[in-house]
């Protein structure tokens, strides 16, 4: 029984090219909405168009909660405060004055982790159980994450 080394194995079409889950997990650390937007473009792919709508409203009604728990709380940071503490000319004076900051950055960072086990854990499990796809490359998402980054300022993103 002979090998041909040379003979290339073809794969009968059931692999796709995929971001992983490490990289939506990832992505969703710094900005659930492009987390979502890689899954969606995941499930476009492997021809999973009636799940994008189900992601979608995940990804708003998240947004939305995250809002009603800000107002919920109260959590109201002042501002022209941080434009003086920015410009250097005031320094802070109290913790009081960062306190409001700390909260809408703990409760954000929360949000964001718990958008990525979801988006991670339940759409990407469900619809990508087997490890059967090709990982593809992050570089072009951080490279256009870092452009929006910079260009709309961390605004709106």
């Amino acid at each position: 029984m002979e090998f041909d080394e040379d003979k290339i194995e073809e794969t009968g079409g059931d692999y796709v090219e995929i971001y992983s889950r490490r990289a939506i997990f990832w992505f969703a650390a710094f900005s659930p909405l492009y987390a979502g937007i890689l899954l969606i473009i995941n499930l476009w792919v492997a021809g999973y168009k009636w799940v994008i709508g189900q992601v979608i409203m995940f990804l708003l009604f998240g947004n939305l909660v995250l809002l009603f728990a800000i107002r919920a709380l109260n959590i109201k940071p002042d501002l022209e405060a941080l434009r003086k503490f920015a410009s250097g000319s005031t320094p802070v004076t109290s913790f009081s004055q960062i306190m409001p900051f700390f909260q809408l950055f703990c409760l954000t960072l929360f949000y964001n982790i718990l958008a990525g086990i979801v988006l991670t854990r339940y759409f990407f499990k469900k619809y990508f159980p087997d490890d059967d796809y090709y990982p593809r490359s992050v570089l072009w998402p951080i490279l256009i994450y870092i452009l929006l980054t910079l260009f709309l300022g961390g605004r709106g993103f």
